[in-house]
């Protein structure tokens, strides 16, 4: 389950990079439910350490659908890389796009790197595709960081996604769809549509009662020297995926209306976070 965040919108330009997962969130509700169904499905965990990034429960995997847990606060995504990539291309690459987005090595990034998703101290499914290697990657202060690689059999595993509550669907155009309501503890699905052509990830933000998306997005654009948000406390954070892909998120907020955020830096307009292009849209969670 994805935990309760505070404050986790920045209304700063140049800070609200450090909230985009590929270049910077999730407790437990329903977790009976959520055991219950990812039972037939291998589960693996993930922890950023001081040290690195753990990873358990890889050894014999297969592709398809596994259970992930991320614990501690900590983001963990997954991402695979193209013939003749590296990981260490892909950290000189992901750290040349901070306050200043370098969108060469942005672009050089995602033409070479597949994202599958991740979560933020809590629980969920991603689905690793194809058998290959894979790697867990976090993006702290200092940046970029990948831990161990590690492979995974073909054939994939047959194996269909948990019942969900809802969907929260990234689309062509920046633009959001899927419910415009869900409960307040549950299950979505969070799926990057193959025809919205770059990465997205979903914040949810909780906003006063009436807020608009016109004003989430004027509020985000007049930054400091603008009126005070309209944001609350409790919110959470998933993980990018690129286009074409899915996951599923475990979550347990407080009722109330939340705008449904995706800050990824666009490749095609000098690194803008996406928000700030009107990717917003306001949901009920009830």
């Amino acid at each position: 389950m994805v935990k309760k965040m505070k404050g986790v919108v920045a209304v700063v330009g140049a800070t609200v990079l450090a909230c985009t997962p590929l270049l910077s969130s999730p407790t437990v509700a329903g977790a009976s439910s959520a055991a219950t169904s990812s039972a037939a499905m291998p589960h693996i965990t993930a922890k950023v350490t001081k040290q690195g990034i753990v990873v358990r429960g890889t050894a014999g995997l297969r592709a398809g659908r596994v259970h992930l847990t991320v614990k501690g606060p900590g983001t963990v995504e997954f991402v695979s890389f193209d013939p003749g990539y590296t990981a260490d291309d892909f950290v000189s690459d992901v750290n040349k796009c901070g306050e200043k987005c370098n969108v060469k090595a942005l672009k050089r990034a995602l033409a070479n790197a597949t994202i599958h998703g991740g979560m933020t101290g809590g629980t969920g499914t991603i689905v690793l595709p194809t058998a290959g290697s894979y790697t867990p990657f976090t993006i702290g202060e200092r940046g970029a960081v990948v831990g161990q690689p590690f492979r995974v059999s073909g054939p994939p595993r047959k194996s269909s996604a948990p019942s969900v509550d809802g969907k929260i669907l990234a689309k062509k155009g920046l633009s959001w769809g899927g419910s415009s309501m869900l409960p307040a503890e549950g299950r979505f699905l969070f799926k990057n549509k193959r025809d919205s052509g770059v990465p997205h990830f979903v914040q949810l933000q909780q906003v006063e009662v009436g807020t608009t998306a016109d004003q989430v997005i004027d509020a985000l654009l007049a930054g400091e020297n603008g009126p005070p948000p309209p944001f609350l406390e409790a919110g959470l954070l998933t993980g990018t995926l690129s286009p074409g892909h899915s996951m599923t998120v475990d979550y347990d907020l407080p009722p109330g209306h939340y705008a449904v955020i995706c800050f990824f830096p666009d490749p095609n307009m000098k690194g803008m976070p996406h928000a700030f292009m009107g990717m917003v849209r306001v949901i009920h969670l009830m």
